[in-house]
C-alpha cells in the first residue's frame, strides 16, 4: 500500500481544512501488515491522520511545536509474530509511552524519532524530516519549509517522551516516580540509570543531564517580556513556577483559578510539590514536565553527526506504584525499527558492559521496556563542504575560482568625500595632502591621533580617562586600512535582506543558489620593532551584534603591542551608519588631515534599511524568530571569515594587486598597502588566528574549528547551545522571542504611560485605558495605540476576548487592576482582529478556547483603529503616506492614521495585526517544544557542535588529510547578562576543557575519559570535579540579582579617585557579587570577589587524546604543573596547543564583554584580560601566561612582562 507522508501536524483553521500533505515522489515506505490480535496504541488503528473536517477553529492553539504525527497506517505497522531480535511487550499496568497520532490538541510521539522521517536517496543520511507546510500563519508555514529540508535530527536538542498515567495514579501526580529517577541519576555513573541514549555505532551511551545544574533555567532579567506579563515575577521562561490551585487537578479547572489565561490549572514544575506556594527557580526541574507528563533528556555533549542512536527505556523506569513503563505496541519498539532493536539487543547482550549498563548488561532486550531510534543530521559537514569549495575541492570547488582571494583598498587621502569629486591637482596643492600623497590608502595613527580622539569621543561616548587609555594603546599601531573583498553569499540578495532567506544548497552535488557580496574590512598594522616586522601575523576579528568592523579600533593597540595585526570584517547585514550629524563631524575632523575620502570609507557596509525609514539597520535581522535565517547568518559570517583568511594567505609577496598603493604608477604587491615593497600582513608563513566578542565570539568558536588557515581561537563572551542563550539572555527577548509570544493586545491605564524622549505615548486622557498592540520591530519592541476606553468600559473584573477573524483563533483574558490585560494571538500581517469586552469576570467556560457563557453581558467592542499615531515617523518611500492610505478608502481623512514602520492605518479602517507572530504563552509545553525543535534547526550553526573538533574529534581538511588540533581559550565574562556564562561552559565541556566526571572514569569508562578529572586537580579541589565547583558556586548560573554569593568584608569599588577620576561606582553591588572562580587579580582588585581557596583556571593540551589515567594526566599537565601561586620556575613551559576557559571577572554584578581600559581603576582588568588573550594568540595558543608564570602573571595588567620589552 502507498502510505501518506508523515506530517508535522497543523493547527486547524476553516480555510485550511481540506489541505493535506502529498507523499514525496522519492519517498520509500514499505508496507508492513497490521497486527491481528492487538489494537494499535490508543485505538488509532485505521483512523485517518486527523480528520480535517472535525477540526474546530483554533483547535490547535498551541501547535508551534510543529509536533509530529504519524499516519495511522504506519502506527498500525506491527506484526503478530515477533521478528528476530525483538521482544514482545510484557503484561503490566505501568505508565504507557504516548505514541498517539490523534491526541488533541497535539499529536504526540517520542522525539526525535526516525518514524517521523521518510527515506530519501537525495539526503546524505538517507532520511529527511517529514513536514506539513500547512499552518495557521505564514510565519509558521515558512518555518516548516526549513524543517522540510533537514536531513536528520538535532545533535544537541533534548530527547522527549510523554507518558499516560497508570490507572491507579491520581491525576495530580506525575506519571513517573520522579524521586526514584532523581536518586538513580544523582551522579554521572550510568550503571543504574533508568534510560539510555546509545550510539548504535560504538555501543556506548551518551552522558545525560538530569538535574545536575549544567543548563540553568533562571532568566537574567525576568521583567523583559513586555507589558502586563502575568508571569513577570517568575524566573523561568519554559517551566511553570506558579501554583494556581494546590491539589486541584485539571479535570476540576475553573476559569477563576487561571492567572495566565492558558486554560490550565498550573502547578509548579518541581520534584516534590511545594505545599501551595510558588516555586523558587532552584526547585524547578528541567528534566520532567508535569503538565504534559514528558521526560526530557539532555545530552551534556553534542551527539555525532549523521549517526543513528537508540533511546532505551529500561524496566527501572517506573510509575509511582513501582510498575515499569510499557510500550504502546505489541512489541517493545515500533515494527519499522526492528533493525535498531536488533543492534540494541546485541549491545545490551554484552555482559562486559556492566560499567555502562549495570545489571541490564548481558540481558539483551529482557530489561528493555521501550525503545526507538533516530538519526542525526549533518552539522559540521555542511560548513566543511563549503570551506573545501573555497579551497578548490569538493562539490563546490568552483567557488575558489569564482571568488578569487583579491582585495581592494578604499582611498583614504583627498579633499573630497568621493574620489570622483576630487578637484584636479588639489592633493598636490594642499599642504596637508602632499605629505600623504605616497600613501593614499592608509591612515597613519601618529599623524591623526588627535582627529581620531575627537571622533571616538563623540561616537563611543567614552569618558576622558577611558579615551586617554584607548588613544595611548594606539601608540603601537602604525596605520589603518579600510578595504573590501568579494565573498560567496548564500542568503539571497545581499542588498535586500529577506528575513526568510536561508541556504538553499545541495551539499552532495554543489548546486544551489550562490550569490555575491562585497565584504568590507578594517586592517590595523603594528609598528615595526626589533623583533616584529611586516608581514605581521594577523587575527581575524568578528564584531558584536549590530556593530561593525571598526570595532577593532578599541582592541588594535593591545594586539599591536605584541606584534599582531587585526582584520575586522563587517558581518552580513552589518555596517557603520554615521548619519548626517556624525558624518558632518567626521568630515570636519578629518578634512584638516586630508582624509575626507576616509569618512566615506568609514560608512561603507553591508547594512540596509529593513523597516522602510530610510536609515540602514545594522544587524536588525541577525537574531530573530526566523530561525533558519538566524542559523544561516552565522554560517554566512563564517564563510566570509574563511574567505578573509584566503585573502590574507594570498598576500604572499608575489601576487600583484590591481591598485597602485604608492602613486608610482606600478601595481603593487597584494597586501602592501603602504607601498614599501613588503605586504603589511599575512602570507603563507605567518600565523592567522581568530577572535571576536559576543556574536563575534560565537563566530570565532565556529571559525576556529573549521578553517585550515587558523591555528588558534580566542572567543570572548561566546556560547554553545543557542537555545539556552535564547531562553535566558537579556539581549534577545525583543529580537527573537517577541514574535514567538506576540502579537499582543494589551490594556494599560493611560496614567502609566509617561513621556518617552519628550514625546507623549498616548492620546488617551489620564483616566482612560489605552488599548495597544505590542509587536516586534527588529531589535526593539513597539507599542501601537488602537483605542481609548473609559473606566466604565474597561476596569477590573471584565473579560476580553480577542479573535483573529481570518484563522478564527480566539484568545481571552480577565482584566486586572485599572483594566489591565494581555492577550497573545497567532497572526499574519494584515489579519483582521476583533476585541470584545464582556462586563463580567471569567465570562468563558475556559480560557482555552474562550467559549463565552450564555448571557454574558456584552460590553465595548473594538474592530477598527480608533486612534492616530502621535507624530509620523520617517518613511523612505514618498508614495507611502497617510493620505495615500486614506485614498484607498471612503473614510474621512480628518482623524489621521496610525503607523507601523512604513505602513499607515487610517482611523476607522479595520483593526489588523501590524506584525506577524506565533502568539504562544510563556512557561508552557508549547513554548518548550518549540524551542526544543528550534535547537535542532540551528544545530548546523551552533558552536556547541564545533567544540569537539578543536581536538576531541577529527575531521578532514580541504586536502582530505585530518586537520591538526587547534588551540582555543574561551573568555567568558562573569555574570554576563547577554550571553549567559552557562552557554560558554557548555561549549567548554564539549571541547573537553571542563571535566565533569571523577578521576576513576578514565579507567572504568574509557570512552568518557576525555571528560574525567585528573587526580591531581580532583585533590586540589577537595574531591570535586571542576564542573561541580562551577555548579555549586553558581558560576554557571551567573546571575547577580539572585544574590547567591557576596563579596568579602573589604569589598570596595575598583577605583582610585583623583582630580581626573571623580565618578567611582557604588559599593552596593558587594551584596550580590558573582563568583570569581579563576581569581586572576589575586587580591589586586578591591572588589574582594567571592572566590575558591584554589582558583580553577582550566586548560589542557588539546593534541593529546585521553583514554586512560596516564593520557588524562598528560593532557592536563598545563594545569597540574602550572598550579596557581606556584613559583614561576616550576610553571608550565610546554609548546603544545591549549584548550581552556577563563571566567573574566570585571565587576560584582557582571557585564557583557570587556572593552576599554580605564586608568581610574586600581586593577585595570580590561588591560589584564586583553593582554592575556593577545599573548595566547601571539604564541599560537601555546602560552596561557598564568600557567607559565603562576606568580608574576599580573604583569599583564601593568604591561611590564618581559615580552613587552
Amino acid at each position: 500500500m502507498q502510505l501518506p507522508r508523515f506530517v508535522f501536524l497543523v493547527r486547524g483553521s476553516s480555510d485550511r481544512r481540506r489541505a493535506r500533505s502529498a507523499p514525496r515522489a522519492n519517498a520509500q515506505i514499505h508496507e508492513v501488515p497490521p497486527p491481528r490480535d492487538r489494537a494499535t496504541p490508543h485505538n488509532t488503528a485505521h483512523h485517518p491522520v486527523l480528520d480535517p473536517d472535525t477540526m474546530t477553529p483554533g483547535w490547535l492553539a498551541k501547535a508551534t511545536t510543529f509536533a509530529l504525527a504519524v499516519t495511522a497506517a504506519l502506527t498500525a505497522c506491527t506484526v503478530d509474530t515477533a521478528p528476530e531480535g525483538t521482544r514482545r511487550t510484557p503484561a503490566g499496568t505501568g505508565p504507557l509511552v504516548v505514541f498517539d497520532t490523534v491526541r488533541r490538541p497535539l499529536p504526540e510521539i517520542p522525539q526525535p524519532n526516525d518514524i517521523a522521517t521518510f527515506a530519501d536517496p537525495t539526503s546524505r543520511t538517507g532520511r529527511r524530516l517529514n513536514v506539513s507546510l500547512v499552518a495557521p500563519t505564514s510565519f509558521e508555514s515558512i518555518a516548516r519549509q526549513g524543517f522540510d529540508s533537514i536531513e536528520g535530527w538535532g545533535t544537541f536538542a533534548p530527547v522527549t517522551v510523554a507518558f499516560t498515567r497508570s490507572a491507579g495514579t491520581p491525576e495530580i501526580e506525575a506519571a513517573l516516580d520522579l524521586e526514584d529517577i532523581a536518586a538513580r541519576t544523582r551522579g554521572y555513573d550510568p550503571a543504574d540509570d533508568p534510560f539510555y541514549v546509545i550510539d548504535l555505532t560504538t555501543g556506548i551511551p551518551v552522558p545525560l543531564d538530569i538535574g545536575k545544574g549544567n543548563f540553568p533555567q533562571a532568566l537574567v532579567d525576568r521583567d523583559k517580556y513586555w507589558v502586563n506579563d502575568p508571569r513577570a515575577t517568575e524566573d523561568s521562561l519554559l517551566f511553570e513556577t506558579v501554583e494556581e490551585g494546590f491539589g486541584i487537578p485539571q479535570s476540576a479547572y475553573r476559569p477563576e483559578l487561571d492567572t495566565d489565561f492558558d486554560g490550565v490549572v498550573d502547578h509548579p514544575n518541581v520534584l516534590v510539590p511545594v505545599n501551595g506556594r510558588n516555586a523558587r527557580i532552584e526547585e524547578v526541574i528541567d528534566w520532567y514536565e508535569r503538565q504534559s507528563d514528558t521526560l526530557l533528556l539532555r545530552p551534556i555533549v553534542p551527539l555525532e553527526e549523521k549517526r543513528e542512536y537508540a533511546v532505551v527505556l529500561t524496566d527501572r523506569l517506573r510509575g509511582p506504584d513501582g510498575a515499569p513503563v510499557r510500550s504502546p505496541f505489541e512489541y517493545i519498539h515500533h515494527a519499522q525499527q526492528t533493525r535498531g532493536a536488533a543492534r540494541v539487543r546485541e549491545i545490551l547482550g554484552d555482559a562486559s558492559k556492566g560499567a555502562w549498563f549495570g545489571d541490564v548488561a548481558g540481558t539483551g532486550l529482557e530489561r528493555v521496556a521501550f525503545m526507538w531510534t533516530f538519526t542525526t543530521q549533518p552539522v559540521h559537514e555542511d560548513m566543511r563542504i563549503l570551506r573545501d569549495g573555497l579551497h578548490g575541492t569538493g562539490p563546490f570547488a568552483r567557488l575558489a575560482t569564482e571568488f578569487p582571494p583579491d582585495a581592494r583598498a578604499l582611498r583614504a587621502v583627498g579633499t573630497a568625500l568621493d574620489e570622483v569629486d576630487e578637484p584636479p591637482g588639489a592633493i598636490d596643492t594642499t599642504p596637508t595632502c602632499a605629505t600623504r600623497k605616497k600613501t593614499p590608502f592608509v591612515v597613519k595613527v601618529a599623524e591623526t591621533k588627535e582627529a581620531m580622539g575627537q571622533l571616538l569621543e563623540r561616537a563611543l561616548g567614552l569618558s576622558g580617562q577611558e579615551l586617554e587609555r584607548l588613544l595611548q594603546s594606539l601608540d603601537s599601531v602604525d596605520h589603518f586600512v579600510i578595504g573590501t573583498f568579494e565573498s560567496p553569499y548564500f542568503l539571497g540578495d545581499p542588498k535586500k535582506e529577506d528575513p526568510n532567506g536561508k541556504f538553499e544548497l545541495d551539499f552532495r552535488n554543489g548546486t544551489g543558489r550562490v550569490g555575491r557580496d562585497t565584504v568590507q574590512f578594517w586592517l590595523s598594522v603594528p609598528k615595526a620593532t626589533a623583533t616584529a616586522k611586516a608581514p605581521f601575523p594577523v587575527t581575524v576579528w568578528a564584531h558584536g551584534t549590530t556593530l561593525h568592523a571598526d570595532e577593532i579600533i578599541v582592541r588594535a593597540g593591545y594586539f599591536a603591542k605584541q606584534g599582531l595585526a587585526m582584520m575586522g570584517i563587517n558581518m552580513p547585514g552589518h555596517g557603520l551608519y554615521l548619519g548626517p550629524g556624525l558624518e558632518a563631524v567626521a568630515n570636519i575632523v578629518f578634512r584638516g588631515s586630508c582624509l575626507s575620502p576616509w569618512v566615506r570609507a568609514l560608512g561603507s557596509g553591508r547594512h540596509t534599511d529593513l523597516n522602510g525609514d530610510g536609515t540602514p539597520d545594522s544587524g536588525g535581522l541577525l537574531w530573530s524568530a526566523h530561525i533558519f535565517h538566524s542559523r544561516d547568518n552565522i554560517r554566512q559570517a563564517v564563510i566570509d571569515e574563511m574567505q578573509a583568511t584566503r585573502v590574507l594567505r594570498a598576500w604572499d609577496g608575489m601576487r600583484r594587486s590591481t591598485q597602485d598603493y604608492n602613486g608610482d604608477g606600478i601595481l603593487d604587491l597584494a597586501g602592501d598597502f603602504d607601498g614599501d615593497g613588503v605586504p603589511d600582513v599575512g602570507g603563507p608563513n605567518v600565523a592567522i588566528t581568530t577572535s571576536g566578542n559576543s556574536f563575534g565570539g560565537i563566530l570565532a568558536m565556529v571559525h576556529g574549528a573549521l578553517d585550515p588557515n587558523v591555528v588558534a581561537a580566542a572567543p570572548i563572551s561566546g556560547g554553545g547551545g543557542l537555545m539556552d542563550v535564547a531562553t535566558r539572555s537579556a539581549l534577545v527577548p525583543d529580537s527573537v522571542l517577541q514574535q514567538v509570544l506576540s502579537p499582543l493586545v494589551v490594556g494599560v491605564p493611560a496614567s502609566a504611560l509617561p513621556k518617552k524622549d519628550d514625546r507623549e505615548q498616548t492620546r488617551c486622557t489620564g483616566d482612560q485605558r489605552s488599548i495597544r498592540l505590542v509587536v516586534n520591530d527588529l531589535t526593539t519592541s513597539r507599542e501601537i495605540e488602537v483605542a481609548c476606553l473609559t473606566p466604565a468600559e474597561l476596569d477590573r473584573g471584565k473579560t476580553v476576548v480577542l479573535t483573529n477573524v481570518r484563522n478564527l483563533e480566539r484568545r481571552c483574558a480577565r482584566t486586572g487592576e485599572d483594566g489591565r490585560f494581555r492577550i497573545p494571538i497567532p497572526a499574519n500581517v494584515g489579519d483582521r482582529l476583533d476585541v470584545q469586552v464582556y462586563d463580567a469576570p471569567d465570562a468563558v467556560r475556559s480560557y482555552k478556547g474562550c467559549d463565552v457563557l450564555e448571557g454574558a453581558p456584552v460590553g465595548r467592542r473594538i474592530k477598527t483603529f480608533e486612534q492616530a499615531s502621535i507624530g509620523i515617523s520617517p518613511v523612505d518611500d514618498e508614495k507611502k503616506t497617510c493620505e495615500a492610505a486614506y485614498a484607498a478608502t471612503d473614510l474621512d481623512p480628518t482623524p489621521g492614521c496610525q503607523q507601523f514602520r512604513d505602513r499607515f492605518y487610517p482611523v476607522g479602517s479595520p483593526l489588523v495585526a501590524v506584525q506577524e507572530g506565533l502568539g504562544l504563552y510563556r512557561q508552557s509545553p508549547e513554548m518548550r517544544r518549540l524551542l526544543n525543535l528550534t535547537q535542532a534547526a540551528v544545530d548546523p550553526s551552533d558552536p556547541i557542535n564545533f567544540a569537539p573538533y578543536y581536538g576531541l574529534r577529527t575531521a578532514p581538511g580541504p586536502d582530505g588529510k585530518p586537520l591538526p588540533p587547534r588551540a582555543i581559550i574561551e573568555l567568558n565574562t562573569a555574570g554576563d547578562p547577554m550571553v549567559p556564562v552557562g552557554s560558554g561552559y557548555a561549549f567548554a565541556r564539549a571541547a573537553g576543557a571542563v571535566p565533569f566526571l571523577p578521576p576513576s572514569f578514565a579507567e572504568t569508562h574509557p570512552d568518557w575519559a576525555e571528560y574525567a578529572t585528573p587526580r591531581a586537580l580532583w585533590d586540589q579541589l577537595g574531591g570535586k570535579t571542576p564542573n561541580e565547583v562551577l555548579v555549586d558556586a553558581h558560576v554557571i548560573e551567573g546571575i547577580a540579582r539572585l544574590e547567591r554569593t557576596r563579596a568579602g568584608a573589604t569589598c570596595a569599588p575598583n577605583y582610585v579617585s583623583s582630580a581626573a577620576c571623580t565618578s567611582p561606582p557604588p559599593s552596593s553591588a558587594c551584596a550580590q557579587a558573582v563568583y570569581d572562580v579563576d581569581w586572576l587579580s589575586e587580591g589586586d582588585n578591591p572588589w574582594d570577589a567571592p572566590r575558591p581557596p584554589i582558583p580553577l583556571r582550566l586548560a589542557r593540551l588539546i593534541d593529546i587524546r585521553a583514554n586512560d589515567t596516564f593520557s588524562l594526566d598528560r593532557a592536563w599537565q598545563p594545569r597540574t604543573v602550572g598550579v596557581p601561586f606556584a613559583p614561576d620556575a616550576v610553571g608550565w613551559t610546554g609548546s603544545q596547543p591549549l584548550c581552556g576557559i577563563v571566567n573574566a571577572w570585571t565587576r560584582p554584578d557582571g557585564e557583557h564583554v570587556f572593552v576599554t581600559g580605564n586608568p581610574c581603576k586600581k586593577f585595570d582588568d580590561v588591560v589584564y584580560y586583553s593582554n592575556l588573550l593577545v599573548r595566547f594568540l601571539a604564541t599560537q595558543g601555546k602560552d596561557l601566561y598564568y600557567f607559565s608564570h603562576p606568580s608574576s602573571h599580573r604583569c599583564l595588567e601593568r604591561e611590564l612582562c618581559p615580552f613587552f620589552e
